[in-house]
């Protein structure tokens, strides 16, 4: 709350304690504010509310004088006070519509470099990929990582690799392999018409 808002806040307390008072009660309430004030004047965490509110008491009390005697304090027929109050909502109008012109942001997503994938490929497919890159020293999984990356789609929307040369892993551990986690499943749809005899059911798959 900016001091525009503290500032409006401390009348409007004022207003509602004054409101359907006499001139001698409001008098009353104007010496307990500046007894406030004088007292909290010592705290350097008070701020400047007691003063605003005393500020108001004045106000209102040379206001009640004067109606001359019989006079009460009337919110309703204080002029300042209402001009005072639609200043307030037209603050809030304004903020509400600040509030809903303001672009709600989308969701932030990093950007995507790489994609990690777990792929099972089974029958005679699986045994050539396998095949293929024990002669090549690296993992199925580094050759499907450049295969993926000369795939192209043509005009028609058919998907093909060109040829491309994989080159023989030095010697020693293959370098930045990332090893999956052990996962135990059944490979799904696939036994022995698949396998062949020599399918021995769930293998551990990295």
């Amino acid at each position: 709350m900016g001091e525009v808002e503290q500032r409006a806040a401390a009348r409007r307390r004022v207003q509602r304690q004054a409101r359907g008072l006499a001139a001698e009660q409001i008098g009353a309430h104007l010496v307990a504010a500046r007894d406030w004030e004088r007292h909290s004047g010592r705290d350097e965490y008070a701020g400047p509310g007691p003063a605003w509110e005393v500020q108001e008491w004045e106000r209102i009390s040379a206001l009640v004088a004067e109606g001359g005697a019989g006079a009460v304090y009337d919110v309703a027929a204080d002029e300042q006070a209402q001009e005072w109050l639609a200043e307030a909502e037209q603050r809030v109008q304004a903020g509400r519509r600040a509030r809903q012109q303001r672009p709600v942001p989308g969701p932030l997503r990093p950007p995507v470099d790489r994609v990690e994938v777990r792929v099972v490929v089974p029958g005679e497919a699986g045994r050539r990929l396998e095949a293929l890159a024990a002669g090549l020293g690296w993992s199925a999984e580094r050759v499907l990582a450049v295969l993926a990356e000369h795939v192209q789609v043509d005009n028609e929307g058919l998907v093909h690799v060109p040829a491309v040369t994989v080159t023989a892993a030095p010697p020693g551990p293959e370098p930045h392999r990332e090893r999956l986690p052990v996962l135990y499943r059944e490979r799904p749809r696939y036994g022995r018409e698949d396998y062949g005899e020599g399918y021995d059911g769930p293998a551990l798959d990295w």
